[in-house]
This record gives C-alpha cells, sequence and structure tokens, in this order.
C-alpha cells in the first residue's frame, strides 16, 4: 500500500506540474503576444491591386453587447453581432480603398435597439464612403437580421435560406391563474391553482411588478404592451416598404411576419434572388466594372493552441452557454418564430 501512495504521489505531481506549466505559458502567450485589429485578410482576388472589395461575415442573435466576448470568439458557433463588432470593422475598412461591400448574414434576430443602431452605422458608413452594399444571406435572415439586411442596394440568398419575419416579438406575461402551491417535484416544478394564494409584492409605482406570474395583467398593462409592440412593429414595415417597394398594406396583410424560402422571398420581393456566396461577389465585382480587385474578409482564427488551452482550462461547457444564454434575455426582443427566451 505503502509503495502504491508513493507512486501515486509522483505521478499526481508530474501531471500537476504539467498543467501549472502549460496554464503559465498559455497566460504569457495571452498578454505577452501583440494585440492588432487587424480583423481583414486576402480573400481572393488580384492581391496586388489597390481597389478592394470587403466581405464581412456577420452570424447569430443581435445584441447591445456581450458580456464576455473573448469566450464568444472561442466557441466559434455562439456567435453574436453587436454595434462596437460593427464599428470595429468599419473603422478598418476606412483605411482601405473599399469600392464596395458584401455582408453575408446568418441571424435570426435580435435586440430592437441593438438592430436599429447597426442598421444606422451601416448606413452612415454607406452614405459616407457612396459605396454599394449587397447582403448575402446563408441559412437565415429573419426579423431582425432582414431589418439589418435593409441596407443593402441588393439581397441574395443561398438556396435553402429562410427569410423574412418581418414582425415584432415582445416577452410573454405568463400567469398563474389562482395558485395554491408550488412544488419542485421528481419530474420537474408544478404549480396548483384551484382556489389562489395570497402574495406580496414589495413594489412601489403602478405596474412596476409587471410581469409578476402571480397575478393576471390588467387591461391597461396589456394595452401599453401591444402599443409599444406596435410602434417598432410599424417602424419595421415602414423600412421595409420603403427598402423593398413593397406596400405597406401587402406587408401586413399578406406577407406579415411569415417566413419563406428563397423561392417564395424572391416571388415577394424580399431578396433579388437565389445567388450563392461567389455568384453574389461576381455580380458585385460586374456592378463595380472594375478589372483588378481584391477580396478582403473579417474571417478569423485564434492565435494558438496554447491560448484554446487557457480557454478550456477557465471555462467550461454550462459557463460557456450561461453566457450565450444570458446574453439573449435581458432586452426586449425582436425574436424569429415568437421565440423568447426567459429561463436559461
Amino acid at each position: 500500500m505503502r509503495v502504491f501512495f508513493q507512486t501515486f504521489s509522483k505521478i499526481l505531481g508530474f501531471l500537476t506540474a504539467i498543467s501549472v506549466f502549460l496554464i503559465i505559458v498559455a497566460i504569457l502567450l495571452t498578454y505577452l503576444t501583440p494585440q492588432t485589429n487587424n480583423n481583414f485578410t486576402f480573400l481572393s482576388g488580384d492581391k496586388n491591386a489597390l481597389k478592394k472589395i470587403a466581405l464581412i461575415n456577420l452570424a447569430g442573435p443581435i445584441i447591445s453587447e456581450p458580456r464576455n466576448t473573448y469566450n464568444l470568439n472561442f466557441i466559434g458557433q455562439n456567435n453574436y453581432i453587436y454595434p462596437s463588432l460593427i464599428n470595429e470593422h468599419l473603422n478598418e475598412l476606412d483605411n482601405e480603398n473599399i469600392l464596395g461591400i458584401i455582408i453575408s448574414i446568418n441571424s435570426p434576430g435580435g435586440s430592437v435597439s441593438a438592430t436599429q443602431e447597426i442598421y444606422n452605422i451601416l448606413l452612415q458608413f454607406k452614405q459616407k464612403n457612396q459605396i454599394p452594399i449587397y447582403i448575402h444571406a446563408k441559412d437565415i435572415l429573419a426579423s431582425g437580421g432582414y431589418w439589418l439586411a435593409m441596407v443593402g442596394d441588393k439581397i441574395f440568398a443561398n438556396y435553402g435560406t429562410i427569410i423574412g419575419s418581418i414582425g415584432v416579438k415582445g416577452p410573454d406575461w405568463l400567469y398563474y391563474n389562482y395558485p395554491t402551491a408550488l412544488s419542485s417535484g421528481l419530474i420537474g416544478p408544478s404549480v396548483e391553482s384551484p382556489n389562489g394564494i395570497k402574495l406580496f409584492s414589495n413594489s412601489a409605482g403602478i405596474s412596476k411588478d409587471i410581469f409578476n406570474p402571480f397575478r393576471k395583467p390588467t387591461d391597461s398593462e396589456i394595452s401599453n404592451l401591444k402599443i409599444m409592440v406596435n410602434d417598432i412593429y410599424i417602424d419595421f414595415v415602414n423600412l421595409v416598404s420603403a427598402n423593398r417597394k413593397i406596400e405597406p398594406e401587402i406587408l401586413v396583410k399578406e406577407i406579415g411576419a411569415m417566413i419563406f424560402n428563397t423561392k417564395q422571398a424572391q416571388q415577394n420581393y424580399l431578396i433579388d434572388g437565389e445567388k450563392n456566396l461567389d455568384q453574389t461577389l461576381a455580380t458585385l465585382k460586374k456592378e463595380l466594372k472594375v478589372d483588378r480587385l481584391q477580396i478582403i474578409t473579417n474571417g478569423k482564427k485564434l492565435n494558438s493552441n496554447f491560448l484554446n488551452l487557457n480557454l478550456l482550462l477557465n471555462n467550461n461547457e454550462e459557463t460557456l452557454l450561461n453566457n450565450f444564454c444570458n446574453n439573449l434575455i435581458y432586452e426586449f426582443s425582436v425574436v424569429f418564430k415568437n421565440s423568447y427566451i426567459n429561463d436559461c
């Protein structure tokens, strides 16, 4: 037994030493590696050409700002679209001879305020530089994602892309009708509600406890929430109407907040055609009528395996998923297909 513990202690010490060494190397690489804002790299075309087209890839829900950007860069699938990211890309493009931009979007929508802010940022850059912007949709271009697409002179989409959801969804107010008991139970939480229970809500001001699940919403509250949603919806409809030349009445009564495939979307004038990314690039190059061009893109790769290790050591799967979830639930949102996350 003594020999076993001695051997075990040596192995444990050896593994601990290796772990500490790798952590130190990862930290050194993280803090000593020069940080640059060089987001854009050469993609294709004439590498020596001075005139360029920028391809900006955007993916994920639209939020005001992520709470932990570093983690988001690590978990590639859980990307976000947010104003400071757009500003960072466009500030870099200010130093390039950009003749046009293709924004490749894959987004179900997100925060109303962030969507409008990003739309304004893109529109101002387009107007300041007097350049065309084409939108290319990969898998989904819905709700707030479609709102962003209104900055584009043309909108193209891959075959099979889901497009539309021109609507606004506020948070649902679920309430228990006269609950008497709450139970966590073995199969999950449950509520019994034959006769009702008393609840003390420590708040001041009418409707300060809005979305309290233990009381029914008042008619006034329902009316105010409806007005809030309708006001944003009208702005959305007017934006699409102005940019896609579709009558508001058609948008409201015929198209609504439905989602469409590329063929249906084109028939409803929501997009200009079904094209993949290469075809979209070719179309923009043809419009620009410039022979020598290079295409630059904002595609990123992580710097090193040690940096990956550092992120893995400091972030477990649950933490990463919680970061993803928590960033979605703190704002009134435009959300695809009437989904609203209220519990991680």
